[in-house]
């Protein structure tokens, strides 16, 4: 009699228990960002390069900085925020990252 009784409770255990504890939510997968294209990690490398030679050859730290800020920092920022404003427009109705289209 007590195997019977053991055994119908290892039973209930096996099939009722998972479904009395409920199933746990499915978590969301998460969203990975684009990879770098060729040309981003182009675009990246000359930007790097620019504000380097820029910073060797006008020396912002020994004679005035607006020289540098001017002719080495202002084409920078020029030049990626009208590609960040060319992308957006350009994907406007498209959920997609803005350096996606450099490839």
């Amino acid at each position: 009699m007590q195997e019977l009784l053991v055994l119908s409770v290892i039973a209930l255990a096996v099939f009722y228990l998972p479904r009395m504890m409920g199933r746990k939510p499915v978590p969301e997968p998460v969203r990975r960002p684009a990879p770098l294209t060729g040309r981003m990690r182009l675009a990246i490398l000359l930007t790097v390069f620019w504000i380097a030679g820029s910073a060797a050859v006008l020396k912002p730290w020994q004679d005035d900085a607006l020289p540098f800020l001017s002719l080495g920092l202002g084409p920078v920022a020029a030049a990626w925020g009208a590609a960040w404003v060319w992308f957006g427009y350009k994907c406007r109705g498209e959920q997609k990252p803005f350096y996606s289209e450099w490839r």
